[in-house]
């Protein structure tokens, strides 16, 4: 009984640091729409700027109040100046946007504070214990429990209550209709932004005497956040905080009981509420229009023109080698497993229109298939290669199978919490996937009799499937099956009308995507010898949309571009400078504000005015 009441005041601790970064991020999407994944970086700043102000002040208690206002500045500064232009463009580019800012933020965490763990101690009033029927529990957490539920009390008087809480509702009913009454949409929109900020920031105080601080606190704690408001409803208060407990009760005791599968948990519980009630359980109606960017490029028929282009480039590509070191074919042939990998995420977000950030969950079972199969059955890796394609196909006929029946926000969530199981199972499987230590592939194979040792047939084995990828996918694409791919994009309920099953292209589309993402995977694993559950980490999705929208997104040439450059900058920047997370976030933030189309479709755009006039 004793350990019971332990384990559920922990439960409740951590529901409560969840829910004071759900319920910003539950406020920001319900008011305004926007989906952040910058707000585990509020939270993170948060409890840096806490430390800070404690080491200058000796205080904790002015730590506590102080820390959350510069960091709702920053939101503020970054609403009023990144977001805003975007509000028209839909949840892509906020997605994207971001991820970008999350670069940025690291970078200067790590450059200020550095990459250790760093501690910050409770208040000397509550460094006791206090006795609880049974046992006795620490006065810090219980004081932590107190302050989340008088939060969530002072938050539901501010929204149900008072003339600012009415003006919300009115913003999150219909902000054409409150602007027309006289609401402040903007000033409204920038208020709650830094509101939100702001609780996140207070969480990350709150939590560091319990975490710890280290670079990463952002990304961990941000998947919980996001779970908890997609169970709890996107824009509900109430949601955020039932959402906030149950996730907090059912994380712990699973921790506590059921170790063996704690991880699998609350996305199991998040599919079963998704699947059931998409809204979630206390969710507000809201729209699920411009999810998919304003993709306007896509395949067109080849003319002479592009052919010759093609095979120039392809000429050059294969004079390329004969030219370099080592190292830079070694690079290369990473840039052409990536670009594939790219692409595929390409046939699904950029010509279907489906915003998946799980699309690494294929990628890692092709590379687990050719590791598995070579350890453990002594398969040879070419056959390893053509079993992760069709275990990443049936993977993704499996998943896609539930995540089509949904649109939008939830169909994002869908992919990030069924990849995120495929990590759990690779995380915890460390009998057969090596865990968190990974698996070494058991015999690197030959390309046409030619070892793979070499830098040389290692660039022209990946140039030769980067090159048959491409020419699959543009003869896919010019088919009519790519037409309806690129329909369903445009308008699907066009498509519905004229008797396309929309659906069952939808999940064509993403068994083909992630057939190819196996592909990349298993060629990956021959390439680095190596695979471990970090290639299946939902940051590893993030990447893979960085290179797609970073080139452009719908086509094709557009990710490969993208790839590079991001590799590039990656491998060669980082030798030059310590700060290329920054670097290429900032990159990246000028990509999406000023070329929406990407790099190849602002290319395409400026190409096609000037064949126009």
């Amino acid at each position: 009984m004793e350990l019971f009441v332990a384990q559920l005041l922990n439960g409740l601790v951590y529901g409560v640091l969840l829910f004071l970064m759900a319920a910003g991020l539950s406020l920001i999407f319900g008011l305004m729409n926007v989906v952040s994944l910058a707000h585990g970086s509020f939270f993170m700043l948060g409890a840096y700027l806490g430390l800070a102000i404690f080491k200058a002040t000796g205080s904790f208690w002015l730590a506590f109040v102080l820390a959350p206002i510069p960091v709702a500045g920053i939101g503020i500064v970054m609403e009023l100046l990144f977001l805003r232009p975007l509000y028209r463009r839909g949840h892509m580019d906020q997605v994207l946007l971001t991820f970008g800012f999350t670069f940025v933020f690291l970078d200067l965490v790590q450059t200020i504070w550095g990459r250790a763990v760093l501690h910050l101690w409770a208040p000397a009033g509550l460094h006791g214990i206090v006795h609880i029927g049974l046992g006795v529990f620490s006065a810090y957490r219980l004081f932590l429990i107190g302050f989340g539920f008088a939060i969530a009390l002072v938050l539901w008087l501010l929204l149900e209550r008072s003339r600012i809480g009415a003006m919300v509702r009115a913003g999150v009913d219909n902000a054409i209709m409150a602007a027309g009454l006289g609401a402040n949409i903007p000033a409204l929109f920038s208020g709650i932004f830094g509101f939100g900020v702001a609780l996140a920031a207070l969480g990350g105080i709150a939590a560091a005497p319990i975490l710890g601080l280290y670079p990463g606190m952002d990304s961990e704690i941000l998947i919980p956040a996001f779970i908890v408001i997609v169970i709890g409803g996107m824009g509900s208060l109430r949601g955020a905080f039932v959402g906030s407990l149950l996730i907090g009760i059912v994380d712990t005791f699973g921790k506590a009981y059921f170790q063996g599968v704690a991880l699998f948990l609350i996305y199991l519980a998040m599919l079963a509420v998704l699947l059931v009630r998409p809204q979630g359980l206390f969710g507000i109606k809201y729209s699920d229009a411009s999810v998919a960017p304003a993709v306007t490029t896509t395949s067109r028929p080849a003319s002479l023109q592009t052919r010759t282009s093609e095979l120039g480039v392809l000429v050059a590509l294969l004079i390329l080698p004969f030219l370099m070191g080592d190292y830079p074919r070694a690079l290369v042939s990473e840039i052409f497993i990536f670009a594939i990998f790219a692409m595929s995420l390409d046939l699904l977000l950029g010509f279907t229109g489906l915003m998946s950030l799980g699309h690494a969950a294929f990628f890692g079972l092709g590379a687990y298939a050719v590791a598995i199969l070579g350890t453990q059955f002594e398969l040879n890796a070419w056959l390893g290669v053509a079993a992760g394609v069709a275990i990443a196909a049936c993977g993704a006929a499996l998943i896609g199978f539930f995540c089509v029946r949904t649109g939008g926000i939830p169909f994002l969530m869908l992919t990030l919490a069924f990849s995120q199981l495929v990590f759990s199972v690779a995380l915890k499987w460390r009998d057969v996937t090596g865990g968190s230590d990974g698996l070494t592939i058991a015999e690197q194979p030959s390309f046409f009799g030619f070892s793979l040792s070499r830098s040389l047939v290692m660039y022209f084995m990946t140039l030769s499937f980067f090159a048959l990828t491409y020419w699959v996918l543009r003869r896919l694409l010019n088919a009519p099956l790519g037409h309806a791919f690129v329909g369903i994009r445009e308008n699907e309920q066009r498509m519905m009308a004229v008797g396309y099953p929309t659906r069952a292209y939808k999940l064509l589309s993403f068994t083909i995507a992630g057939a190819i993402a196996g592909l990349a995977g298993g060629l990956y694993a021959i390439f680095n010898g190596f695979i471990s559950s970090d290639a299946i980490y939902w940051t590893a999705s993030g990447d893979i949309l960085i290179m797609t929208m970073l080139g452009g997104a719908g086509t094709l040439v557009g990710p490969a571009i993208g790839t590079a450059l991001f590799l590039l900058m990656k491998n060669v920047v980082s030798s030059y400078s310590e700060h290329w997370l920054s670097i290429i976030g900032a990159i990246f933030i000028c990509c999406v504000m000023f070329f929406s189309g990407g790099l190849w479709g602002a290319a395409q755009k400026l190409q096609w005015r000037r064949v126009a006039k």
